[in-house]
């Protein structure tokens, strides 16, 4: 198992469902198992592993969380505690197959070796494919004492219903703004906070990822390139050559952005809820030369590319594509 415990600790955001779990452990309600779901940034593998990590521990940590010093936490800490299995992708991005679910369901391995519980984190859970679904689904239906499966995504939608419905919710939500405006300036990043936050839609670790001075230009960058393919300035196959380089998802969040701002600017004169209030400017000017049928059905096939994370995508066709319905909703 890869190191995944840099250290035994929670966000603030994550206090009422860490709470929650553990009221349940104490009174012995824990489930079978649980569905981590919410928005992409907010520490959901964090909140698992740490939940993890706390059901293993041997020691006396405070508020029910891992001591850090025990066996089972130094173990944790080294990457090879037997009792706590992680099931991702081989690659990401990628599908995660029937054998790693086979691998870590067998009767034999469900069955803890220290006496205590066995953990099975799985992350994305969305990234399942069919059969895997299938395997996974017959364990969470004959389900082992003291045995939790563990499944972590951004996209619940994606799983199949019977095994949305075999497992309990733990949604963590977006914070308050002056919550997580707090945390983000205590990590002493660069940058504004508030803008970083609109950015990443509230969520404090993509904001935090946003705080990158290379990352902002990039994202600069690129919406010029997008306002320049717009504008027929640009080819959309050679801007799409480019873009296929960077993390498909982060790109297709930007323009889903960039698109839902367009909209809003082309309906009403607020501009407090715009995801980009930096780039205002840039994107109601294009605004003004696009029609809203066209804008409405390109961004429910960035939504459905965004659904389709994890599958068989041709990265370079599917931007091609967005890019050149985009050149077509221009009508200057």
């Amino acid at each position: 198992m890869e190191k995944v415990y840099d250290s035994f600790s929670i966000l603030p955001w994550h206090h009422p469902q860490w709470q929650s779990l553990q009221t349940g452990h104490t009174e012995g309600r824990l489930p079978h198992a649980l569905l981590i779901n919410g928005p992409a940034g907010l520490g959901k593998s964090r909140f698992a592993r740490c939940f993890a990590a706390s059901l293993l521990c041997t020691g006396s940590g405070e508020a029910d969380m891992p001591c850090g010093n025990c066996k089972s936490c130094l173990l944790l800490k080294a990457g090879n505690h037997p009792d706590l299995f992680l099931v991702t992708p081989e690659e990401p991005g990628k599908g995660i197959r029937i054998d790693a679910i086979r691998e870590v369901t067998g009767r034999e391995v469900l069955t803890a070796q220290y006496g205590g519980y066995k953990v099975i984190i799985i992350e994305p859970a969305d990234a399942l494919n069919m059969a895997a679904s299938n395997s996974l689904l017959k364990t969470l239906e004959e389900p082992v004492s003291r045995t939790l499966m563990v499944l972590v995504s951004s996209i619940p939608g994606k799983l199949q219903a019977t095994i949305r419905s075999r497992c309990q919710r733990v949604d963590i939500r977006v914070p308050e703004r002056a919550q997580a405006r707090d945390w983000l300036e205590a990590q002493g990043g660069a940058g504004d906070p508030d803008l970083l936050l609109d950015l990443a839609s509230g969520a404090p670790l993509l904001a935090l990822e946003l705080a990158d001075p290379e990352l902002l230009q990039l994202r600069k960058t690129m919406l010029g390139e997008f306002v320049s393919v717009l504008e027929g300035k640009q080819n959309p196959v050679d801007i799409a050559a480019r873009w296929h380089k960077q993390e498909l998802k982060r790109v297709l969040i930007w323009i889903s952005g960039w698109i839902i701002d367009i909209l809003r600017l082309k309906s009403t004169s607020e501009t407090s809820t715009l995801l980009n209030p930096d780039q205002r400017r840039s994107l109601q000017a294009i605004g003004n030369t696009l029609e809203f049928n066209g804008l409405y059905e390109v961004l429910d096939e960035v939504y459905e590319a965004i659904g389709n994370l994890g599958g068989q995508l041709n990265t370079q066709m599917l931007l091609e594509g967005l890019l050149l319905r985009l050149r077509a909703c221009y009508s200057d």
